[in-house]
């Protein structure tokens, strides 16, 4: 073979052998995470947990396990992107029981971050909460440990305060107990404020500013403010594309604001539906899920107002967090013939909840006939159905 045709095969062996590693490299990406530890008092019991992934079921997560053996454990699974997790267990020590139930305690919670290639440590005990943190690990959940470090404590205390008042029978003594338990929740929320706004570049403080956005405890300007000085490399992550879509909700559902578009084949019965449809009449968006007993209480209240003003008020339920089939056999048992879409998590264009900056249910909006919005009501109460009263009499 003469020299120019070796070359060409030395020159075509190279490109070959750089594609094989190219393919090996993408195939050999780490897709896992390990997560392992000792807690003291954790014993022989078991973790349970939500494996998050949009392909898992209509919420979105697995329920799975790892089994304690002599307070050690050792958890591998696949994972994609970026996901605070939290893992509980059975034992009655951490449980915060009351005459009438508990108290959900996330003092009582193991929490993580997780991510594809991440090998974290977890060490502690659990007593009358879970005072075991990740550390000795990966910053960003160094930086998470270190932080629940200061709040666990403190979120402890707080619904301790709780429990104890449920126990007393003498009214003034409880009171006193549920003022010690809201003091110490204001001081976790101080806390928690100063670590998602001193914190820009940390994975952790962007899942927490995400979370107290949702559960309305900062202020909206706070918020804001704290999201414009994030990190750019945060900026593909899911939380902060969360943050992303309520701060944009804040302005675009203020009163007199056009109403946020709802065009989406998320239906019962997969047609499209276009909220702008509604144009011409008064429109109430029902924020609302199954689970949620005041949601489900009101539902009749709704019925009687659809069938009363059926010639100028729609009705539009938006409802999250329950499967397309126990909706419609719930709809059709008490005959809510209204309109139903459904919220999609991780669509970029069906993420309702987030789009309207819903931070609880239920929540309902009224809609005047030009698309604007009257009025955003958060929670059970009559002041929507008055207000639609006076409106459409």
């Amino acid at each position: 073979m003469n020299n120019l045709g070796s070359n060409i095969m030395l020159v075509l062996l190279v490109v070959f052998l750089a594609s094989c590693k190219n393919e090996v490299s993408e195939v050999e990406a780490p897709k896992t995470f390990t997560l392992e530890g000792t807690i003291e008092g954790l014993e022989n019991n078991t973790l349970y947990y939500r494996m998050p992934n949009k392909d898992y079921d209509a919420l979105g997560y697995r329920t799975d396990s790892v089994v304690v053996t002599n307070g050690s454990f050792t958890l591998t699974d696949s994972i994609e992107g970026h996901h605070f997790v939290t893992f509980y267990t059975r034992m009655k020590e951490l449980i915060k029981g009351t005459p009438r139930g508990y108290y959900p305690a996330k003092s009582g919670y193991l929490a993580a971050i997780l991510y594809p290639g991440a090998n974290i440590k977890v060490s502690g005990k659990a007593s009358d909460f879970m005072d075991a943190y990740p550390e000795n690990s990966d910053s960003i959940n160094n930086e998470l440990g270190t932080f629940h470090k200061k709040i666990y404590p403190l979120m402890n205390e707080s619904v301790n305060y709780l429990v104890k008042s449920s126990f007393e029978e003498n009214e003034d003594i409880q009171n006193t107990l549920k003022e010690k338990a809201d003091s110490v929740t204001a001081i976790v929320n101080d806390v928690k404020k100063e670590f998602v706004t001193n914190n820009p570049s940390s994975v952790a403080a962007l899942y927490y500013l995400s979370d107290m956005m949702m559960r309305s405890q900062i202020d909206n300007d706070i918020a804001i403010e704290a999201f414009n000085n994030l990190d750019s490399a945060l900026t593909d992550m899911a939380y902060y594309k969360d943050i992303s879509y309520r701060v944009n909700a804040i302005n675009s559902t203020k009163e007199g604001a056009v109403a946020p578009a709802i065009k989406t084949t998320s239906t019962l019965d997969g047609n499209e539906f276009d909220l702008a449809s509604y144009r011409g009449k008064y429109v109430m968006v029902d924020f609302w899920g199954i689970w949620c007993g005041p949601c489900v209480s009101e539902m009749p209240k709704v019925k009687e107002f659809s069938e009363k003003y059926n010639d100028r008020l729609e009705i539009l339920g938006v409802n999250s967090g329950d499967k397309k089939q126990r909706i419609i056999d719930f709809v059709n048992k008490n005959d809510y013939q209204w309109q139903q879409v459904m919220d999609v998590r991780d669509s970029e264009v069906d993420n309702f909840v987030l789009r309207y900056n819903v931070n609880a249910f239920p929540t309902k909006f009224i809609i005047d006939p030009e698309g604007k919005i009257v009025k955003k009501f958060v929670g059970s109460g009559e002041e929507a159905f008055t207000l639609l009263e006076e409106l459409l009499k």
